[in-house]
């Protein structure tokens, strides 16, 4: 119990340095800087840390993501899985399609996803 409480406040805590960045810049794509593209947007490259934080807070909800305690519930029962949020966060422009078959970032969002679900 106080594993998943001590987990929780590093999410709240991360939050205050996580969203103020993200509200900086339009959701999901950047401008791109190379002065010999024009009117190009790049998608946002989240981390497995930030796309696991994103979805808890309800981001991916449009996508068909639950949030907060319904999201883990989802999480350990089977019926989300990092698979799902990342084809959530393609579609909401937050991971490049590319992303999909990245093994290693999948593995690592399913380390930050456990992590939600451990008590």
């Amino acid at each position: 119990m106080q594993r998943s409480i001590s987990t929780l406040l590093t999410m709240l805590l991360a939050s205050t340095v996580i969203l103020p960045a993200a509200y900086a810049q339009s959701p999901g794509t950047t401008q791109s800087l190379n002065p010999y593209v024009t009117n190009s947007s790049v998608v946002d490259q989240s981390s497995p840390f930030n796309l696991a934080y994103l979805a808890y807070q309800g981001y991916l909800k449009d996508e068909g993501i639950p949030s907060n305690g319904a999201l883990i519930d989802a999480i350990a029962d089977g019926t989300i899985t990092a698979q799902d949020i990342m084809q959530a966060a393609v579609k909401a422009n937050r991971l490049s399609e590319q992303t999909l078959n990245n093994s290693g970032y999948r593995s690592s969002l399913e380390d930050q996803l456990k992590g939600l679900t451990e008590d």
